[in-house]
């Protein structure tokens, strides 16, 4: 996309932005779920249920199982969370359905189409990030709610009703619930700016990538410019570790909850305008992808 004059705006009251932000969100929702270029995500999706499932059947065919309790697997399923689920699996979900919102119609040269239309491109901008929203909290929510379940299908009824009743367990899983959301609205605001602004947006999102990675080794002030610090933050059950910054010497107490929470949210909204600020600038260059 390269710059060009704003589009026209069309001067419409909020009752017809509400309904063309809904007819768009219902286009976009089947165009994200029911779609071939998306195994890979739901592959991503799926890796950390199978392999939490697999390890419980694996325990379960032991005969001798009485030095496995559930602190072990509350451990495994909080460094899972923070070293698997959260990165790779949930950034790059979020890269696939994010960046492809524009760049797939540019793509698929079809954006012309809402481009032509009268619809503003704040509204335009907001349904597609609902429609991504929506896709990927529907994948990675039940993608953690599996893994969840899976972690702890080895233990007797007995156990888990106590664990997840009378102990952590409901909350635990509610703050990984929590932080699935909050990662796939911080995250994928962030790729729907990248989507728009950058012709190959896959190239930015691997910088972005191994920014959030190295951020560990980073002073405490620092850290605070990555969404993952604040997801970090967020996690029920604390790794000692804490990532391999704690080998340098660098590591960081976790952000209060609030702030933690806070923080996600104005990044989005930040980015989101953002977002809106660079489709109005854009024009459709077909030629060029």
């Amino acid at each position: 996309m390269s710059a060009a004059a704003p589009a026209v705006p069309v001067n419409t009251g909020w009752p017809f932005w509400r309904s063309q932000t809904l007819a768009i969100v219902r286009m976009e929702l089947r165009k994200n779920f029911i779609t071939k270029r998306g195994f890979w995500i739901y592959l991503l999706a799926a890796a950390p249920a199978v392999i939490v499932t697999l390890h419980s059947i694996v325990t379960m065919q032991r005969p001798v199982r009485s030095n496995h309790d559930i602190a072990m697997d509350t451990k495994m399923m909080a460094i899972l969370f923070q070293f698997f689920f959260l990165r790779p699996a949930l950034f790059f979900g979020c890269v696939g359905i994010f960046t492809y919102l524009f760049r797939g119609e540019v793509v698929e040269r079809s954006l012309h189409y809402y481009f032509l239309a009268p619809v503003r491109r704040e509204v335009l901008a907001a349904a597609k990030f609902i429609a991504g929203a929506v896709t990927a909290i529907c994948f990675f929510g039940a993608s953690i709610l599996l893994t969840f379940v899976g972690m702890y299908l080895h233990f007797s009824n007995f156990q888990i009703r106590e664990f997840l009743l009378n102990g952590p367990g409901l909350g635990q899983l509610g703050a990984y619930a929590g932080i699935t959301v909050l990662a796939c609205l911080g995250w994928g605001s962030v790729f729907l700016w990248m989507g728009i602004r950058f012709r190959n947006p896959v190239v930015p999102a691997v910088v972005f990538f191994a920014w959030e990675t190295i951020n560990v080794f980073l002073p405490s002030w620092l850290r605070r410019l990555s969404v993952l610090h604040y997801l970090q933050s967020l996690t029920p059950v604390q790794t000692e570790a804490r990532g391999p910054g704690v080998l340098f010497g660098s590591t960081a107490a976790p952000e209060n909850a609030v702030v933690a929470v806070l923080a996600v949210l104005g990044i989005t909204v930040v980015m989101l305008l953002v977002s809106v600020r660079q489709l109005k600038r854009s024009e459709i260059s077909y030629s060029t992808d």
